[in-house]
């Protein structure tokens, strides 16, 4: 009987202390965002594996698509007071993989290895996301999960919760 509580006891601390088990909203980060995804430049999100940054700074939006384009939103006061924008903005995208009812996903603009507001990651049409400071990699199709990196990556992109009615996109946690 003891060597059964043994054993039971060894395999569930096993399986339980999974060495990057995140979760997929873990993050100490509070957004609240909201977009019509039917107007420009947000209408690019209902495009699988197109992706917009969206950013907050003094009044004002500033919004990058894949391409390189910007746009800039004036907020009103409203907006400018509620919008809060996680670490260091938001990612907005439909990923190809993974994402069977083509939901539109959201994932912190800023490098989870990093952590730090000011150190924004960059990304390209391939949905790989890069950061210059440390060199880590994510793949914005496939979950926000690691490419490479110095050393062994640790974390996947911060991820919130999205959802979508009536053509108006919810980011909030």
């Amino acid at each position: 009987m003891k060597r059964g509580v043994v054993l039971l006891s060894l395999l569930l601390l096993a399986t339980s202390c999974e060495k990057n088990s995140y979760s997929t909203f873990s993050t100490k980060y509070r957004v609240l965002f909201s977009c019509e995804t039917t107007v420009s430049p947000y209408n690019q999100l209902s495009t699988p594996g197109r992706f917009l940054s969206v950013r907050k700074t003094e009044g004002k939006l500033i919004i990058t698509d894949s391409d390189g384009n910007k746009y800039d939103e004036t907020l009103s006061d409203y907006k400018n007071r509620s919008f809060m924008m996680g670490l260091g903005g938001l990612i907005l995208g439909t990923p190809t993989f993974n994402n069977d009812n083509m939901s539109i996903w959201a994932y912190d603009l800023g490098c989870p290895e990093c952590d730090a507001p000011t150190t924004r990651l960059k990304f390209d049409l391939t949905g790989k996301a890069t950061c210059s400071k440390c060199g880590g990699e994510w793949n914005l199709n496939a979950d926000g999960s690691p490419i490479s990196g110095d050393g062994v990556q640790r974390r996947p992109l911060y991820r919130y919760p999205t959802s979508l009615s009536n053509g108006v996109l919810t980011v909030s946690n």
